[in-house]
């Protein structure tokens, strides 16, 4: 059963049972060999007593208070009904701006790792040590100092 359902089935329910027509209905008090006494709606085994039980239909006016409560408790199941949804709808949101947040945190490691690697390229193309070679080296310790400090140690 769908545990949105159950309080409108609750609500339902106990509305059947407080407008329902009565039945007449036959109890059987049966009591066990222990002395222990129960109620069923079969006779008993061993000849239990029968109980009548009195059964009144409702008054006009306690139909409508109970129409009426119906109604009120049926806004509540409503209400808290919407206030779920606007919940799963915002936790939706929240998941898929954090699966964003992540992809994009990867993607930006990823381009620090390549281009850390492109500049350790460079900087082995140039054979003597010159300004260039230096800025590819530095180039490229910055950008692995940042994958780490930002990608490797936040994991």
């Amino acid at each position: 059963m769908n545990r949105g359902k159950l309080p409108a089935f609750a609500v339902i329910a106990t509305v059947f049972v407080l407008v329902a027509p009565a039945c007449p209905a036959q109890v059987f008090k049966c009591v066990s060999g222990s002395g222990q006494a129960s109620y069923q709606a079969l006779p008993c085994e061993n000849d239990g007593g029968r109980i009548d039980l009195p059964v009144r239909d409702p008054a006009p006016g306690e139909q409508a208070a109970a129409r009426t409560r119906m109604r009120k408790e049926q806004g509540f199941v409503t209400d808290i009904e919407s206030a779920r949804e606007a919940a799963r709808r915002s936790a939706r949101a929240e998941q898929k701006q954090r699966d964003e947040e992540r992809q994009a945190h990867e993607a930006r490691c990823a381009s620090y790792q390549e281009r850390a690697e492109r500049a350790d390229a460079d900087a082995r193309m140039h054979l003597r040590r010159n300004r260039h070679k230096r800025d590819h080296e530095l180039r490229a310790r910055t950008l692995r100092d940042r994958y780490f400090s930002e990608c490797f140690a936040a994991d």
